[in-house]
């Protein structure tokens, strides 16, 4: 092994801890974000199977607020999974019904037409580039004929982006709604919907103020963008939302 292949190997170790211990090195304490909880609902309930039987799997599960969610609103088959011994720990502990695997392509290889919903919640931008295609082949294939996949992740669209683009080592790739196209190209699915993932919910005079100032903001963006001749896409919140399904044969 040369001076190099060393080199390569042992940051890949160094990596490999960083992702095994994640929930201890990302998130803000050990415990679920109530916060979070009440995000989630605002911003994906209306895209949960009204079956409550369904069957759901969260990929990528962090400290498991999918999972209670699902379990709050009565799901019967959620499901988590994680390459994180730490996060799966924490969310085993919390009684969350999930598992410790090594890869999501292998995990779902004998899933086919599974699972209702997918989630995907920030966890694409630390799938390196090269293995995208192959990745999210395998969530479509995961999917019954009705399944939606939701995908979050940092909009490399929104002013400073950068924040959330390197504020985490992992991240392998960031992403825009233009990007998001040429990716889908490769797969058999179709785009439902892109939408901003919206932080300010709620009606309380902060929140209200918050997003009146932010309107304002981005107006102010998009008006120095057009003026310089950049590129001036519709979504410019921090976290972009893509709701995508397999795609349907058009009629005659």
């Amino acid at each position: 092994m040369n001076q190099n292949e060393r080199k390569l190997n042992n940051f890949k170790s160094k990596m490999k801890i960083i992702f095994d211990t994640y929930i201890d090195n990302t998130f803000d304490g050990r415990c679920q974000s109530e916060w979070r909880k009440q995000a989630l609902v605002y911003n994906y309930q209306s895209e949960f199977p009204s079956d409550r039987q369904a069957r759901l799997l969260d990929v990528g599960i962090g400290r498991g607020e999918m999972l209670s969610l699902w379990q709050k609103l009565g799901y019967t088959s959620g499901y988590g999974v994680d390459i994180s011994p730490s996060t799966v720990e924490f969310c085993q502990n919390l009684g969350l019904a999930c598992e410790l695997i090594e890869d999501t392509v292998k995990f779902l290889q004998d899933k086919v037409g599974a699972y209702r919903l997918i989630t995907l919640i920030d966890v694409l931008e630390h799938i390196p580039k090269e293995n995208l295609p192959g990745f999210l082949t395998a969530l479509h294939n995961a999917l019954d004929d009705e399944g939606k996949l939701i995908i979050q992740v940092p909009n490399m669209q929104a002013p400073e982006s950068y924040l959330h683009r390197y504020n985490d080592l992992t991240h392998e790739v960031g992403f825009c709604e233009h990007s998001f196209q040429q990716i889908l190209l490769a797969t058999d699915f179709e785009i439902i919907e892109f939408k901003g993932f919206e932080e300010y919910f709620g009606h309380t005079p902060q929140r209200i103020l918050r997003r009146i100032v932010r309107g304002a903001y981005l107006l102010c963006v998009r008006l120095l963008r057009n003026i310089n001749g950049n590129l001036n896409p519709r979504i410019l919140h921090p976290v972009l939302i893509v709701i995508v399904r397999k795609r349907r044969e058009k009629p005659c």
